[in-house]
């Protein structure tokens, strides 16, 4: 138990540091919103090319990861889709709720409990580097998903949905940047020394300030609306998931290491961005809201069990 709060807490403790700048008015929300986008758009994807490209591909290990996340993802959908429609919540609510039971948030604190999690250990190089490769599928995948639903309401023409969610992959830093770290791990270049010091030193700032951008966003959401559904919809973003994932994983016969890597992102708290995509397609940004701030007080017990269950 020492062992999995030793990598769990330097996570929380950074959260809480964000949480603790916000409150105290330390940093203004105009700061926050630009350290999100420095973390974004140049720290992520300097830690994925340079981790990725220097690493060995593990492509091995990544299948069976991706058949666990994505089976989870689809009989997630199915049961929040059916539970909505029991529940009898109005459309553009019900697509809100499904949207924030599946997409995690996997850049911003998947990764950092992954590589606390390996950090000093023979394994290190080849879980990063299944888990950074993973990264490229599940990045498409909840995208696409995520714009798929969102617009079944009708609030959008489905071309417009399809032209948006081409427009955000091409887009999407973090895509490109995995991408390029494959496509250089692939081809065996490696760095020049200058340009390998200049993106470790560059990337080690994604982690820190990725989760001091949550803890401060944390502070400034409110929970408004239909709180019995954000309750709902953040459990079993951080219960159900990695409880399914935990049961697929032991049917299709998934290794240790590759099972916790798996259900770490699988309890990843809902994704802060998705807030922003609900917003821009006319969803229930109230519910939205509730379910990223719930999830991610949830997701740490549910961190806590999966390290403990499987370490």
């Amino acid at each position: 138990m020492l062992a999995v709060l030793q990598i769990l807490a330097p996570v929380v403790l950074v959260i809480l540091l964000g949480w603790l700048l916000a409150r105290t008015g330390f940093i203004s929300s105009p700061a926050v919103g630009e350290l999100n986008r420095l973390t974004y758009w140049i720290g992520l994807p300097a830690l994925l090319i340079d981790r990725i490209g220097g690493a060995t591909p593990a492509f091995a290990s990544v299948g069976g990861i991706l058949a666990v996340m994505m089976g989870t993802t689809a009989i997630l959908i199915a049961v929040a889709a059916m539970a909505g429609m029991v529940g009898r919540l109005p459309a553009r609510s019900r697509v809100t709720f499904v949207h924030g039971t599946f997409r995690g948030n996997l850049a911003f604190v998947g990764l950092p409990v992954v590589i606390y999690s390996v950090a000093g250990t023979e394994s290190a190089g080849s879980v990063e580097s299944a888990a950074l490769i993973a990264f490229v599928p599940l990045v498409i995948l909840y995208n696409v998903m995520a714009v798929v639903l969102l617009q079944l309401p009708g609030q959008s023409h489905p071309l417009t949905a399809i032209k948006r969610v081409l427009r955000g992959l091409a887009s999407n830093p973090i895509l490109i940047a995995s991408l390029m770290g494959i496509f250089i791990a692939l081809v065996g270049w490696e760095f020049p020394v200058f340009l390998d010091r200049t993106l470790s030193a560059v990337g080690q700032m994604a982690l820190p300030l990725a989760l001091i951008g949550i803890g401060a966003g944390l502070h400034a959401t409110r929970l408004r609306g239909q709180r019995r559904w954000a309750v709902t919809g953040a459990l079993m973003k951080t219960a159900l998931a990695p409880l399914v994932g935990f049961l697929l994983a032991l049917w299709i016969g998934l290794g240790t290491e590759e099972m916790r890597l798996a259900l770490i992102f699988l309890a990843c708290p809902t994704a802060a961005a998705s807030y922003v995509l609900v917003q821009q397609m006319d969803g229930d940004s109230a519910l939205a809201a509730g379910t990223i701030v719930l999830s991610h007080l949830f997701a740490l017990p549910a961190m806590l069990v999966v390290l403990a269950l499987s370490g």
